[in-house]
């Protein structure tokens, strides 16, 4: 009868342990379970726009290729069947799976949060030139243990998962937060990947606890926000009355081409205006909130983005420092530009300052919604971003690409300024009662050898 009972709650006992769960989470720091906030009124809706945006990156992995992890076990007594070892990388639908967690996980958490196309379902009507969060949230997995378990009664997977959440500030540049976090969930059936999806979802809802985090992601900006609305005003800028010789007209152009700078890339820009604003392409400053911008004298400002259209690739900049008589240069704003005209371009092609190709305009092109000026001018990576300027010295365009092919030379392309203007919401203003060419802007006489025209 002992013997009976005891048998029975020995089997029972084996039972309760063996018995598969279904997916189940828990973090192994005891912290209590996030609350979610939903946002209904329009007076929320306002409050989250205010707050810095958010954008998540990628969860990664970070355990090395061939590191034992787990592996499956049989029977009541755990007998090792197989064992696993990490890969080094995680299957590109689950790295979106996981991202689009993450994204709702901060929306319900009431964060300002900008969200990838993969997550709509309007993805298709997503345009790439959303606004980059100012906060890059991501994780990079150090620690995994995963292993299977097969019974007589049922099968099971546990995994436990320890991510290092990093926070990038686009504004200073660099990580200014960062915390290893455990996760650990169970999910029915053999090798199956709701387990480690789950740990990282409860890795992540401790983050999301994490008072210091909330400090971090809510911190005000300490640059001025730009007002996507705001349509800016420049002063238009005499240009000669008749072509200049090319020493003429570099001479009166290369103060205003700036080098622009980010952690990934160069390329070129110029000042239009007085009031130190900067054009340059999309593709050259990026995603980033702010850039160095080199100045001819040698000198070097920081450069906030105030606009920017990926569609278009152009982007206009304010230097942030006061610059002392900031040299915009003249536009060709009625974009008054022929086949054959003589053109020249000035830039920064491989790092090599202020260089200068030119050459005529050798057509007008159509290509993805956008109307470029076709030039035979010598066109160099670097050189993006960089003015197209007609004899008179007036910016015609945006020096933004070139095609490269094995016997293919001298097929350069410009953005037209008007549209390039138009697009930023950059109106140019010419004085009252002046005398204006073809391209809308006041001329001024130029000295030449014979004296003054």
């Amino acid at each position: 009868m002992f013997k009976a009972t005891l048998w029975s709650v020995l089997i029972a006992l084996w039972i309760w342990f063996t018995y598969p769960t279904p997916v189940e989470a828990a973090t192994i720091l005891a912290i209590a379970p996030v609350s979610q906030t939903f946002i209904h009124s329009t007076e929320s809706l306002q409050a989250v726009e205010q707050q810095p945006t958010v954008e998540v990156t990628e969860i990664r992995s970070g355990v090395l290729p061939g590191v034992v992890i787990g592996g499956r076990y049989d029977g009541m007594l755990h007998i090792l069947q197989e064992r696993y070892t990490a890969t080094g990388e995680l299957p590109d639908q689950f790295g979106e799976a996981v991202r689009s967690l993450i994204e709702d996980e901060l929306t319900q958490s009431g964060y300002n949060v900008v969200l990838s196309p993969s997550n709509s379902i309007f993805a298709d009507q997503v345009s790439s030139a959303t606004e980059p969060g100012r906060f890059l949230l991501g994780g990079t997995i150090t620690q995994a243990k995963l292993n299977s378990y097969s019974s007589f009664w049922g099968d099971r997977t546990e995994d436990e998962r320890i991510v290092r959440w990093e926070v990038f500030d686009r504004e200073v540049g660099k990580v200014i937060y960062r915390q290893d976090i455990s996760g650990f969930a169970k999910a029915e059936g053999i090798d199956n990947l709701a387990a480690t999806y789950e740990a990282i979802r409860a890795s992540f809802k401790t983050l999301l606890n994490e008072p210091m985090l909330s400090s971090t992601l809510t911190q005000p900006s300490s640059l001025e926000p730009a007002i996507l609305a705001k349509a800016y005003e420049i002063q238009a800028i005499a240009s000669a009355d008749e072509s200049l010789s090319l020493e003429q007209l570099v001479g009166r152009s290369i103060p205003s081409i700036v080098q622009i700078q980010t952690p990934t890339a160069r390329g070129s820009g110029f000042l239009v205006g007085s009031s130190g604003l900067v054009i340059t392409n999309h593709h050259v400053i990026g995603s980033t909130l702010s850039v160095k911008v080199n100045l001819y004298d040698g000198s070097t400002h920081k450069g906030r983005v105030l606009k920017r259209d990926a569609n278009y690739d152009v982007a206009l900049l304010q230097l942030d420092e006061a610059v002392e008589n900031p040299m915009g240069l003249p536009i060709c704003h009625t974009n008054a530009v022929k086949v054959g005209e003589a053109v020249v371009a000035i830039g920064n092609p491989l790092a090599l300052s202020n260089t200068v190709t030119q050459g005529v305009v050798s057509g007008f092109r159509f290509d993805a919604s956008r109307n470029l000026i076709q030039t035979d001018a010598a066109i160099n990576p670097g050189n993006s971003g960089g003015p197209l300027l007609n004899r008179q010295g007036a910016v015609i365009g945006i020096v933004t690409e070139k095609m490269v092919s094995r016997g293919v030379e001298g097929l350069g392309f410009a953005l037209p300024i008007g549209e390039a203007l138009h697009r930023l919401r950059v109106n140019v203003q010419p004085p009252a009662n002046s005398l204006l060419d073809s391209c809308g802007s006041p001329t001024t006489r130029v000295l030449t050898a014979s004296g003054i025209h």
